[in-house]
């Protein structure tokens, strides 16, 4: 009969025979005590390997990224035709390393490294920052909800795709082209909170520069803050944001407030509004923004949008004056990881207001940003590819 057991493993023809005296008990204790003695070590070492999987499978690191190139033709009042080749028109073209650790208790340690890249040439988006969009590490409970510390996206940016049926970006998205949000900031302490009651808040401090600025030094003279709260229940999402940007080397401090929203009726329509209050302590700047937009999906696939934009501007004078925007973008699924997008749009400037350019995600090439003269309209056609990896 087979044995169940490390000692029964041995076959009965290898057991001595039991001899007179203690000669044979002497013998088998000490066989014993070896085999004893072996279980135990390999138990031990079973435990410390089953341990280290353990931890190595609470901890995680991600490469992932973005490729996002297009071509677009764009013709501004007194200004030649320009059709040109450009990076990071739907979504910014990036790569980046993300991690999280489980500190057990419904903790973690989580980080991002996120680096700007322009994809048409290869260059690097940020001359200054190598991790131009995220540089952080934190600690989140799943009751209390996270802190971040370093550089880091605001809470605007974060809400402001669900503002906009364009995902506040590509050259259709008037309320990109017309947005003077601070996007990410240098030098942030974040904290982000869990939903409740589908509630959630967010509030970042920092002394430094903001969006793609020159780092600025860390004083009082370059903080800024950011607050906001977001509600989402069932088809409707909702978040307004207010944030002040103090930069030393200008003569007054930014303020701005913005609210915006989502109504998703069915799986085909949604519909989307925002709208903002900016303005400068010196009454330089004074402007309103409201946007409206809808979408229709097809298919999971297929997706159209189109939407109008209108700035009011509060302040007479060179350089000033109302604007709006008409957008319509098509986009296509190829795949999970693979997306065509087309778009054309018709920004028109009134006034001696020509500040204004038809942008996109991140598009940070300052020859990419081609204004009109001055009251002009800008018209352009895009056509792009997304790759997630």
């Amino acid at each position: 009969m087979q044995g169940h057991g490390p000692l029964d493993a041995t076959s009965a023809a290898t057991v001595p025979q039991r001899q007179p005296g203690n000669s044979f008990q002497m013998e088998y204790r000490q066989r014993f005590a070896l085999r004893s003695r072996e279980v135990l070590m390999r138990a031990a070492i079973a435990g410390v390997l089953s341990g280290a999987a353990a931890a190595h499978a609470q901890s995680s690191v991600t490469l992932y990224g973005v490729v996002d190139t297009f071509v677009t033709n764009i013709h501004a009042d007194g200004k030649p035709s320009v059709t040109r080749m450009d990076s990071s028109g739907l979504y910014a073209s990036r790569w980046g390393v993300r991690g999280s650790e489980d500190l057990g208790g419904g903790n973690k340690t989580n980080f991002v490294l996120e680096s700007g890249i322009n994809s048409n040439d290869g260059s690097q988006a940020d001359s200054n920052r190598l991790f131009n969009r995220q540089a952080w590490v934190g600690l989140s409970n799943n009751r209390y909800g996270e802190v971040r510390l370093g550089r880091q996206n605001t809470p605007e940016f974060l809400m402001s795709g669900r503002f906009d049926a364009f995902f506040a970006a590509t050259q259709a998205s008037g309320w990109n082209n017309m947005s003077t949000a601070t996007v990410r900031i240098d030098n942030a302490v974040g904290y982000f909170s869990p939903t409740v009651a589908g509630f959630k808040f967010s509030g970042l401090y920092a002394r430094g520069a903001v969006s793609g600025g020159t780092p600025l030094s860390q004083d009082q003279s370059n903080q800024n803050f950011h607050i906001a709260l977001e509600y989402e229940k069932g088809p409707v999402y909702f978040g307004v944001n207010h944030e002040e940007v103090r930069n030393g080397t200008l003569p007054y401090i930014f303020k701005r407030t913005s609210g915006g929203g989502t109504y998703t009726l069915d799986k085909h329509w949604q519909f989307f509004f925002a709208a903002n209050d900016d303005k400068t302590t010196d009454d330089s700047v004074h402007t309103n923004v409201l946007s409206a937009s809808l979408a229709y999906s097809f298919t999971v696939a297929s997706r159209l949008a189109l939407g109008y934009t209108y700035m009011i501007d509060h302040v007479s004078g060179t350089g000033h004056g109302n604007a709006s925007q008409l957008g319509v973008m098509y986009s296509y699924a190829l795949s999970k990881r693979t997306m065509l997008y087309s778009t054309y749009s018709r920004l028109s400037q009134q006034g001696s207001r020509n500040n204004l350019a038809l942008n996109g995600a991140a598009v940070v090439e300052p020859s990419a940003h081609i204004t009109s003269g001055p009251g002009g309209t800008i018209n352009g056609v895009q056509l792009g590819i997304v790759h997630f990896f």
